[in-house]
């Protein structure tokens, strides 16, 4: 009898492993062919995407308010893309471009970008104030890459937004704008030269030591303090300038101060966007109701709900602020199986990504690879379909969309540009 139950347990135990394993076939190929059903491809030649992902995503931008391209910074292709979709957007309404600068430091690149010879004043702006490749001064655009695009959005007339903190780097020439701004209305007085002149030293010297108390330093210092005090008050713009500057510092000096404020660093952060962004918004809206914006970020500031450092950023206030407007937004993370380095080093990233390899196996060879995450989604919230896997759910949750392509270092220096 013993035996006989022993038999039964066993192939009870067969029959219930066949089932799951089949079980488990039946779900994972229910998710392939839902990725599959929802998947489009298409070129980019001379900023025009050609494919059937062309239709899709002018007809999802069309429908949105915000169209949010969440990027890996410093490659080739993000900005390719993004000048593509800017050529793309604009017949359909959309009029504004936000980029993950500061304001005053996008005023003074637009200042000259616009310049007759723009590209060439631009490239000897970097030069002067990152001669040692220690204080780039405006980030992304030292790029040729990210010019060009930023050229296309010109010429299609986008308004730019620099929603995000000043750069701590930027401050050697925004310490600049301020001196020759506030020497005016000093009638050149000498000894305001003289602290301009300290507190430039003590800024550069601050900013090109590798101590990580570079921040906290600058908020300390003397030489800077009585510079801030002398200058603020002259000029309104000046002094919400500098305002703005300390306030970036301490956001930086949370993130590398000795009590490592991680949290309040980056959600101070996030909170500066978003106030940016309605400075910016409120001016759209006197020109015209729910004004339509493309917005270009890292990728963890893009999302929806909580990004991974559990602080709700401005993908998420985008996405309210549409749903407030009776309209949605749209936003996509911008990945890739394969980096390319500047040395030419081919980097899987599938192990620093895990959580993408279902997606990263329906990217195509040699195409630009849109997959539709919605209706994924929505199998899952409706249980049609089971998934375990919690870093895999999460990031479905966080975009509507991926898009794949190898992706290759940024290498074209604006510093080197040549007509």
């Amino acid at each position: 009898m013993k035996e006989i139950r022993k038999l039964l347990f066993l192939i009870i135990l067969l029959f219930a492993c066949f089932a799951s394993k089949k079980l488990s076939a039946q779900n994972d190929y229910s998710i392939d062919s839902i990725i599959q059903s929802n998947k489009y491809t298409f070129k980019i030649v001379n900023n025009e995407i050609i494919g059937n992902g062309k239709d899709f995503l002018k007809k999802e931008a069309g429908n949105s308010q915000f169209f949010m391209i969440g990027e890996l910074h410093g490659n080739q292709e993000t900005p390719l893309f993004t000048s593509a979709i800017l050529n793309l957007l604009k017949p359909v309404g959309y009029n504004n471009f936000a980029i993950e600068i500061g304001p005053f430091s996008n005023k003074k690149l637009l200042s000259i970008i616009k310049q007759k010879n723009g590209v060439d004043s631009l490239s000897n702006f970097y030069k002067k104030y990152n001669p040692d490749n220690l204080t780039n001064p405006i980030p992304f655009f030292d790029g040729m890459d990210e010019v060009r695009m930023l050229q296309t959005a010109l010429i299609n007339n986008y308004t730019i937004w620099g929603i995000d903190q000043e750069f701590v780097y930027a401050a050697p020439f925004l310490f600049d704008e301020i001196f020759n701004t506030v020497k005016k209305l000093k009638n050149n007085s000498k000894d305001y030269e003289q602290i301009y002149k300290k507190a430039h030293a003590s800024l550069l010297k601050h900013l090109t030591t590798k101590s990580k108390s570079k921040f906290n330093l600058l908020l300390m210092d003397k030489h800077i303090l009585e510079f801030i005090s002398e200058s603020k008050g002259t000029d309104n713009e000046v002094t919400t300038l500098l305002t703005e500057l300390e306030k970036s510092w301490q956001i930086y000096a949370y993130g590398n101060g000795p009590t490592k404020q991680y949290f309040e660093s980056n959600n101070s952060r996030a909170i500066m966007m978003k106030h940016y962004f309605f400075d910016y918004y409120k001016k759209a809206l006197l020109k015209e109701p729910n004004p339509k914006m493309v917005l270009k970020m890292g990728s963890m500031h893009t999302v929806y709900g909580k990004n991974p450092l559990a602080i709700y950023d401005i993908g998420n206030t985008l996405y309210e602020l549409a749903i407030l407007n009776s309209s949605k937004s749209f936003n996509l993370a911008l990945a890739g199986r394969y980096y390319i380095r500047s040395s030419g080093e081919k980097i899987d990233r599938l192990k620093y990504v895990p959580e993408y390899k279902k997606l990263f196996e329906h990217q195509e060879k040699n195409l630009w690879t849109l997959l539709d995450l919605r209706p994924l989604k929505k199998a899952i919230y409706n249980g049609k379909i089971k998934i375990d896997d919690k870093k895999f759910k999460k990031l479905l949750n966080r975009y509507d969309s991926v898009l794949l392509k190898t992706l290759t270092a940024a290498t074209e220096d604006i510093r080197d540009y040549k007509k």
